[in-house]
């Protein structure tokens, strides 16, 4: 496996607090940021279509909602199927 090496600039309160926190989970600062970036990521490309629209978009203007509303889509009629975000995006 072809391994690189990255420095970062940090606070020391902000190092310290996040080694302290390392070392209780008994793992080094290093792999404690490895594994908490990559657990984040997965975490945000494994919401859902809601929770992704909630974090990531707008609300819309009351002329918008208007037009929504007048699709009369029955919201309540969860027959369908829920979408991944990776479904989404590929169409």
């Amino acid at each position: 496996m072809n391994m690189i090496r990255k420095n970062i600039t940090l606070p020391v309160t902000t190092y310290e607090t996040i080694n302290d926190y390392a070392k209780k989970c008994g793992m080094s600062f290093s792999e404690f940021l490895r594994t908490t970036a990559l657990k984040e990521i997965a975490k945000s490309e494994n919401l859902n279509l809601l929770e992704y629209i909630s974090s990531n978009c707008a609300y819309m203007d009351s002329t918008e909602q208007k037009e929504i509303e007048e699709l009369n889509i029955d919201f309540d009629d969860l027959s369908g199927k829920e979408l991944t975000l990776d479904e989404l995006l590929q169409g």
